[in-house]
């Protein structure tokens, strides 16, 4: 018997609400589908390693584990540690707006968060983009910046501010959504991918009934063998 699949419902980073999950084929995938339909969702991301265009799902840059060297050193001018009350639930969704698998907070601070330190990237005064460090651990949430100021130079100053925070040993660094580019800068900065999954998005609004007669006829979707292809991803 299949495993019950498990639906995350939430509001993302831009204010859309968003049913998600792990999901391992297209069957999986139509279940996914019409959870979100029946919960009002504007839009449905998949973590999986399935191909589930068929169902009218977008592949979008998914969750992403890299690993790496601490680099401990000064850390550049522009980044300094923000203040608790800097550190807050709309910068959190500001610095992630519009990105993949990246949610804004029902509650603040996350129980997750707790030991965390929060980096600011300032430009002209204001903080262009943030990255969370725990240092304990050895963790890094992968950098956000703020729309208007992302580029790969901001980007790249964040995490290598972040690596440089850690002591000693390796580094995990945790992502969802990032393109190419930040892989790369990742990789220049001397990490490497452990584990991936791609991310899919479907939005819902105004395609109900586009994508009902493929949940009605789980066998026109050419590609469904009905085998299982496990997902590896994680939520944010």
């Amino acid at each position: 018997m299949a495993d019950l699949l498990e639906v995350q419902y939430a509001v993302s980073a831009d204010g859309r609400r968003v049913a998600e999950a792990e999901v391992g084929s297209i069957v999986a995938a139509r279940e996914l589908v019409a959870a979100a339909i029946a919960a009002g969702s504007e839009l449905a991301w998949a973590h999986s390693a399935a191909d589930l265009s068929a169902l009218g799902f977008s592949e979008r840059p998914g969750y992403r584990r890299l690993v790496g060297p601490a680099m401990p050193k000064p850390m550049p001018t522009d980044v300094t540690e923000l203040s608790a009350d800097e550190d807050t639930a709309e910068l959190c969704a500001a610095a992630y707006h519009g990105q993949w698998g990246h949610k804004t907070p029902d509650t603040w601070p996350l129980a997750d968060l707790a030991g965390s330190t929060l980096l600011g990237l300032r430009r002209g005064g204001l903080i262009a983009g943030t990255c969370r460090i725990t240092t304990a651990a050895g963790y890094i949430d992968a950098p956000g910046l703020i729309p208007h100021e992302r580029d790969d130079a901001g980007y790249r100053m964040l995490l290598a501010a972040a690596l440089s925070r850690i002591a000693d040993g390796q580094v995990i660094v945790e992502s969802w959504g990032d393109s190419q580019d930040r892989v790369r800068a990742c990789e220049q900065l001397g990490l490497t991918t452990a584990a991936y999954c791609p991310g899919w998005e479907l939005d819902l609004v105004g395609q109900t009934e586009a994508v009902l007669p493929f949940l009605a006829h789980p066998t026109d979707c050419a590609g469904d063998n009905g085998q299982m292809i496990a997902a590896v991803g994680k939520f944010r």
